[in-house]
This record gives structure tokens, sequence and C-alpha cells, in this order.
């Protein structure tokens, strides 16, 4: 009631000061009071950003499905919608896996275009993939240029991860053939799998499995950053690599990463197939990574290769070369042998001159 009684004196109030005033300052009055209640922002109000004179078409290249390894060559047209000349000052792919035409430095006339192409590689691991390349001018603000593709195995996992968040330790995964027809699993996990709905010793193959997954008692060094799904499609699918999300495979996994200035993007090498006892030869990229100083290079030895080893028994892996690659990378060219026939997976341990880091592999080797 007090509040009402205040709200009721201040309107008669205002009333009653109007009244005083003569009459054509009452109409100012008015449409003072009415422009400022509807037309104007009150003080210190954000103000709408303009408009930028540039545009990216299309803004996003959507490949869909695409296959693991492959390569998509996209195009983008810079628009130039305003009245002055514009200059394109840097343009940056957020990843190793785009390469882009070199813009920077061209201007754009009033009206104008300027082609960018740009290119998507694949990481072997399923899942969306998207990248940024990020452009600055110097007479319009930031843009950016977008290539997404969902990376698909002829044998679908749905979900594509393991979902370990939030102190989960068990779940499930679907997988299905891409063609419909059936297959058969043969290790999941490091192990026999564990099927749900399924007896592998009296039930026919399917095109669907159900699996269990488990990671319970595990330690935080101990968690595993992928869960390997095994296959008998060997020329096609052999195996399907499923990223454990988990606390401990994220930000706190590899923390020795911020000492020896490189990581390998993926965190992952798939080397595919081959024969026992003959050499397969496989790429393997160490990226630099000195977060903390914003990418500037403090060990210009980082790349500085001294040994790449396997840690699974019946897998020899050997440097055979290496080579630098623009943006502070460099590519290792490995052979890879196996004793026998059969999935491998496990790690490999590659030591430069500022330390030794593991990366997750595997491997399928066939008879002759």
């Amino acid at each position: 009631m007090i509040r009402a009684t205040a709200s009721a004196t201040a309107t008669t109030l205002a009333a009653a000061l109007l009244l005083m005033l003569p009459i054509a300052s009452r109409a100012t009055a008015a449409a003072q009071a009415a422009t400022g209640a509807r037309g104007s922002a009150p003080q210190g109000a954000p103000q709408p950003a303009q408009a930028s004179p540039i545009t990216i078409a299309p803004p996003v290249v959507d490949l869909g499905a695409v296959e693991p390894g492959s390569t998509h060559p996209a195009k983008f047209t810079i628009i130039n919608g305003g009245s002055a000349e514009i200059t394109v000052l840097a343009a940056t792919p957020n990843c190793k896996c785009t390469a882009i035409s070199d813009v920077a430095g061209k201007k754009i006339a009033p009206g104008g275009t300027l082609e960018l192409s740009a290119s998507l590689a694949a990481p072997r691991a399923p899942g969306v993939k998207e990248a940024v390349v990020f452009l600055t001018f110097d007479k319009a603000p930031p843009a950016q240029a977008k290539i997404k593709g969902d990376v698909r195995l002829k044998v679908i996992a749905e979900p594509a991860y393991v979902d370990a968040l939030k102190e989960v330790t068990s779940g499930t995964v679907k997988v299905r053939s891409a063609d419909g027809k059936p297959f058969t699993v043969t290790r999941a996990g490091g192990k026999d799998p564990v099927f749900v709905g399924f007896d592998p010793r009296k039930d026919q193959p399917r095109a669907e499995y159900t699996l269990a997954w488990s990671l319970a008692g595990l330690a935080c060094e101990q968690m595993p950053i992928w869960w390997f799904v095994w296959t008998d499609r060997v020329a096609e699918c052999p195996v399907i690599p499923l990223r454990v999300r988990d606390e401990c495979t994220g930000s706190k996994h590899d923390m020795a990463r911020m000492q020896r200035f490189w990581i390998v993007k993926e965190q992952l090498l798939v080397a595919g197939t081959g024969h026992n006892g003959r050499p397969t030869t496989v790429e393997l990229e160490l990226e630099h990574y000195n977060p903390a100083k914003k990418g500037a290079v403090e060990r210009a030895d980082w790349s500085e290769v001294k040994s790449v080893r396997s840690l699974v028994d019946g897998v020899t892996v050997k440097l055979v070369s290496q080579r630098t690659v623009p943006g502070d990378a460099a590519v290792l060219k490995l052979e890879v042998v196996a004793d026998r026939s059969g999935a491998f997976e496990g790690e490999l341990e590659v030591e430069t001159a500022t330390g030794r880091g593991r990366v997750p592999f595997t491997f399928f080797a066939t008879t002759w």
C-alpha cells in the first residue's frame, strides 16, 4: 500500500506541474515524454552493431557424409557490398586439416568479389568435423567461412563415442553396417565383445548389434582415450575408433604436452591394413603446441625427432623420414611391420628433443 500511494502521489504531482506550463510548452513536454518512452534507448544501453559490408557466400559448405581420410575441396565468395575498397589482412584456418588459397593482401573493390578456395581433410575417426577459416579486413569486421562433413565408416556407430562423463562407467553403443548386410564384431575394448540381446554361439550374424562397454575401476591415468571395435569387414572397415569422453581424457590427458611443445591433433594413428612381415608406410603429423604463449616457438628443436617405437607386442614402427609443413608442423613418415596376422591396438612412443609423447594407434595385418 505504501508503494501504491507513493506512485499515485508522484503521478498527480507530475500532472499538476504540466498544467502550470503554457499550452505550447505542455505539447513540447508531452511530445518529448512520448518520444523518450517509445523511441530512444536508455542512456548507456548497448547500440546495435552496424552491418558489415563483407558477406561470405555460402557461409557454410556442408559436405554431408564423407569417408575417413578423404579430402574435399570447397569454394567461397567474399563479397564487398560497401562503397569503399577493402583489403584482406589475413586468412587463418583453425585446423591443419584445412588448406586455403592465399588471399591475404588481396583488395576487393566496392561491389566486387574475391574467391576463397579451401579443402577439408577428413580425420580417420567417425563423427562431424568442422573447420573454420577466420578472415580479417582493414575496413570491415572479421568474418568466417566454415566447412563441415560427417565422417562415416562402412560400419556406423551410434553414438560415435563412449560417453563416460560425470562419473558414468558403463553404457552401450550400437553398430550397424551402412549397406545393411550382416557382419561380425570380433573385438571391442581390447577383448571379446559383450553383446546385448545377441549370442554369437547360436545366433546368425546380423547387420546391427548393441555392444556393452565398461570402464569401471580405472584410475584417471589408466583411462583410454579410444575404445576400439573390430569387425570382419577387413577390406573396408576393420576398426571403428570411438572417442572416450571423460574428464580424464580431455584437458587432463597428456599434461607433458605443455613442456614438450607438440601434440598429435587427432590423438590417433590409424595405420590401416597390411601384410604381416611386410612394411606398411603411414604418416604421422606433429603439431607445435604452446597455448600459454599464444603459439610462440620457445624451443626451435621441438620437432627434432630422436626415435619412434611401438609399445605393442608383435608390431615394430620405424622412422623413415620427416618433413616440415607450413604452420609449425612436422610430418613423420613411418614404416609399420607386424610379425603375425590379426588386429593390433595400443600406443607408439615419439621422442623429440623436447620430450616424449604417446599416440594411440591401430593396425590390421593379413596373411600373404
